[in-house]
Order: structure tokens, then C-alpha cells, then sequence
């Protein structure tokens, strides 16, 4: 994935907090999609156009992580959000 490279969650897809945790649903392919804690938080930064970098930095600031061990989560997080169709490149 290109650093430059920047997603924003599908707006057309609908979804619902719950207790922290965020539950998303694609009725075209009958799917839900359960985020845990840190997904959830990564999803709703995603309400707005994100690069890797982006993320990363958000997460730092939210969570103590490392910032090597947040950019290979937030790479691996957003492709699968992008594999199966939950996010869309900017």
C-alpha cells in the first residue's frame, strides 16, 4: 500500500456503536462485520479521507503503541477493510 495512498469508509454502508464497538452491515452481500476497540476507533477516523500515516498518528495519540507496531496493524486493518469492501481509496 503507497504511504500517499488515502481511504475513507464507505458512507453508503450502515453501522451502529455498541457498548464501544462498532457493527457494520453490508446489506448487498447480507454481511455484518463486527470491530473490536481499536477498530472501532480506526473506523470512525475513517469517516473522513485517512492515509497510513494519518491513522497511525491517531492511534498513537489515542492508545500507547508503538508507532511500528500501529503502522503494520493500520496496513493490515486497512486492507482488509479494503478486501472486503468496506473502505473506498480517496
Amino acid at each position: 500500500m503507497p504511504e500517499e495512498a488515502r481511504w475513507r469508509r464507505d458512507a453508503r454502508l450502515p453501522f451502529q456503536e455498541i457498548q464501544g464497538q462498532a457493527v457494520v452491515v453490508v446489506p448487498a452481500k447480507r454481511e455484518v462485520h463486527e470491530l473490536d476497540e481499536t477498530a472501532t476507533f480506526l473506523w470512525t477516523a475513517l469517516a473522513r479521507e485517512r492515509s497510513v500515516a494519518d491513522l497511525v498518528g491517531a492511534l498513537c495519540e489515542e492508545f500507547e503503541v508503538d508507532a511500528a507496531a500501529a503502522e503494520k496493524d493500520v496496513r493490515e486493518f486497512v486492507a482488509s477493510l479494503e478486501e472486503k469492501g468496506l473502505v473506498l481509496r480517496a
